[in-house]
């Protein structure tokens, strides 16, 4: 296997690729023309293996006298121009000073990232006004590098070893990562990584001292409007010097809503096995870490009931990262769920 990280897309057929970014903030470019307050404002980037249809919205001034439909195009860096879609309809009945109109252009993989010019044509009854914004589109999404520490993961018998996951991830809304054995079926799931002040995404488990040794791989996945990148590492763990202590393996589930509103209520779900069996009225240590923090904090303990199952609500004032952990005891091991990332808006 090799060692070097690789860069796939999860939809591709097994070519590897290597993905170079250019890192764009979102466009917020000032406005050329007298039609519009303020800024065009987007999110617009290059996707990695399929055309898009981009969002762009402006604050269009005295919407009731505008006569007819807004037009416009934008043209990338060395290329020609395309047409921009606009949702405005003119209604003279509609008073208001501004309103906000979105439009709609395509965007392929191959087109270049950097300044694209927008043109937007707004026709009123003195004249059609022409224009001029300029707006950043970013790079594709990339993953430059990754790898496991410590490496190799040396087994500790009667003892959980933690094992941590950096990665450095360009020009994506999401990462989150996976450990696999080559040697068994056995997985860890890391959920959501944390990204760091430094840019770095990280996120870590705990390996019992009966996991699966041999060859392991790290699978980190970045996410970005619905398209996926796959990048891949392999490290060993060592069997432990004695064997595995004898008790039963446990395995935690979570769930979270993606999205809340400030003050809202949010509730962490999830399940408890034992071995393949549910783990009926096991007490559970629920935690939550604020994003760019290092340490998680227990919120509150939940019990399972008979089908394996635990529930709890929390409120929360900024965006953070819920787990949940289920404590060993004589005859189990203990386990941790998945880092679930929770976006308060």
């Amino acid at each position: 296997m090799k060692k070097r990280l690789r860069s796939l897309l999860a939809t591709a057929t097994g070519a590897a690729l290597l993905l170079g970014c250019v890192n764009l903030s979102a466009a917020q470019a000032a406005s050329a023309g007298g039609d519009f307050n303020g800024a065009a404002t987007s999110d617009a980037f290059i996707p990695v293996d399929r055309d898009i249809d981009v969002s762009v919205t402006l604050r269009l001034k005295d919407p009731a006298t505008v006569t007819a439909a807004v037009t416009g195009s934008i043209t990338p860096p060395g290329k020609g121009g395309r047409d921009v879609s606009f949702d405005f309809r003119p209604n003279s009945a509609d008073k208001v000073a501004e309103t906000v109109i979105t439009g709609s252009f395509s965007i392929g993989k191959d087109d270049p990232a950097g300044d694209w010019r927008l043109n937007v044509r707004v026709p009123r009854a003195g004249g059609t006004g022409s224009n001029d914004f300029v707006l950043p589109v970013s790079g594709k999404q990339g993953i430059t590098s990754g790898g496991v520490t410590p490496n190799p993961v040396q087994l500790v018998k009667g003892k959980d070893v933690k094992v941590s996951v950096k990665a450095s991830v360009t020009d994506a809304d999401s990462v989150s990562a996976k450990l696999v054995s080559e040697e068994s079926n056995e997985s860890f799931d890391l959920g959501d990584l944390d990204r760091g002040s430094d840019d770095y995404y990280r996120g870590s488990t705990f390996f019992s001292d009966d996991t699966s040794p041999g060859d392991w791989t790290l699978e980190v996945y970045a996410n970005r409007g619905g398209q996926s990148l796959k990048g891949v590492s392999s490290f060993t763990v060592v069997a432990p010097a004695g064997g595995a202590s004898k008790k039963a393996k446990v395995r935690v589930t979570i769930k979270a809503p993606a999205k809340v509103r400030k003050g809202a209520s949010v509730k962490v779900s999830g399940k408890v096995y034992k071995g393949s069996k549910a783990y009926p009225k096991k007490t559970v240590e629920v935690y939550f870490k604020v994003k760019g923090t290092s340490t998680y904090k227990l919120l509150r303990f939940a019990k399972t009931n008979s089908t394996g199952k635990y529930a709890k609500s929390f409120t929360i004032k900024k965006d953070g990262y819920f787990r949940v952990k289920a404590p060993g005891t004589s005859k189990t091991r203990s386990a941790l769920s998945p880092q679930e990332f929770v976006d308060v808006r």
